[in-house]
């Protein structure tokens, strides 16, 4: 741990010694940035392990002693960053505690120059890298549709959980989520993130990465927050399984002409999984798959349980036909039997 501080750059000098005066040591390994913050590797003192459970608990159940330290710097940010969104963030990570699939903050604490969250590591990269990695892999485009069904029951785990505590992303991307060092989600980066209580509120604000955001927000519209990220992760489903992103524009006016047109599929994925992308990024809002029924879509349960509904249902299918070549059959000998008798009348 102390050679890492003796590794750090010059510009990172008072960072350090404010990350040391809390009890972290600070490494100069970079590990991810933003727009007006960067995060580095970082370590939690024996003294802060004492003095912090929450942090000693989970790091106990880990085995390291490694965080992520997000540094922002409050000169760069606007003005309305630091008085409105980084609070947002801290009150949302706060109030989303302790879900194995949203990322957890340890702390936080503030100088008159930078902000820092101290938050649990995620070393395995984004999804997004993850996408890549294994497309490569595979020499085919996107996951495997076990290994993106195991990883979107956790996401849409995360954001239900999000969601139950009033708290909407709305800045769901493949970026924004990681994996650690085991393959587990963790949803992260709440910075847009918003509390919105009542549940059903509507927000105006236009926020998020144009790709993954849905048309009411491109149209500047009002938009309720939950069916927003409802979109989002139709989005981020789409790229799990094709390597690529349903729609893509930078200008908002191409980017709804492009929604209007419809999806297309350009590799292969099962008609389940069509379905499912097809319920969630629906024009209108109201329209989208909700989570409870997102949870429970067929595409969703366990290939096994995918294999026994298809069997069950050809199986039902195939009884089905039996039962309508039966009934044919009856009234095929109902009708020989009324030419029959109809001839015997007539002969009497």
């Amino acid at each position: 741990m102390r050679s890492s501080i003796r590794e750090v750059d010059q510009g990172l000098m008072d960072p350090v010694k404010e990350c040391r005066r809390n009890d972290y040591l600070l490494s100069s390994k970079k590990i991810g940035s933003g727009a007006f913050s960067k995060v580095y590797l970082g370590y939690a003192t024996h003294e802060k392990l004492l003095q912090n459970y929450k942090l000693a608990s989970d790091l106990r159940s880990k085995g390291h002693a490694m965080v992520a330290v997000k540094i922002i710097s409050i000169a760069e940010a606007p003005p309305e960053y630091s008085r409105k969104f980084l609070p947002r963030e801290i009150y949302s990570l706060n109030v989303t505690y302790k879900h194995v699939n949203v990322i957890q903050l340890y702390e936080s604490f503030q100088t008159e120059s930078r902000a820092y969250l101290v938050l649990e590591l995620a070393s395995r990269g984004d999804l997004l890298e993850y996408i890549n990695v294994m497309s490569d892999r595979r020499e085919s485009y996107g996951l495997e549709e076990g290994d993106a069904r195991r990883l979107f029951r956790q996401i849409v785990s995360a954001v239900a959980h999000c969601h139950s505590h009033g708290i909407v992303h709305r800045d769901l991307k493949c970026e924004n989520i990681l994996l650690d060092e085991q393959g587990f989600v963790k949803l992260t980066d709440f910075g847009f993130a918003s509390q919105c209580t009542p549940r059903h509120a509507m927000l105006k604000t236009f926020c998020g990465s144009a790709a993954y955001t849905a048309p009411e927000i491109l149209m500047r519209k009002k938009y309720n927050g939950e069916q927003a990220d409802l979109w989002s992760l139709g989005v981020i489903l789409y790229a799990m399984v094709t390597g690529k992103l349903p729609f893509k524009e930078r200008q908002p006016c191409k980017m709804l002409r492009m929604i209007k047109r419809g999806l297309t599929f350009r590799c292969a994925v099962s008609q389940e999984c069509q379905e499912l992308i097809q319920c969630l990024l629906q024009w209108k809002p109201s329209a989208r798959l909700d989570l409870q029924h997102v949870a429970s879509h067929c595409w969703m349960l366990p290939s096994s349980t995918i294999t026994f509904q298809k069997t069950l249902n050809s199986a039902g299918n195939q009884s089905e036909q039996r039962k309508a070549q039966e009934r044919e059959a009856k009234r095929g000998r109902a009708r020989i039997l009324l030419v029959k008798h109809s001839k015997r009348w007539d002969s009497s």
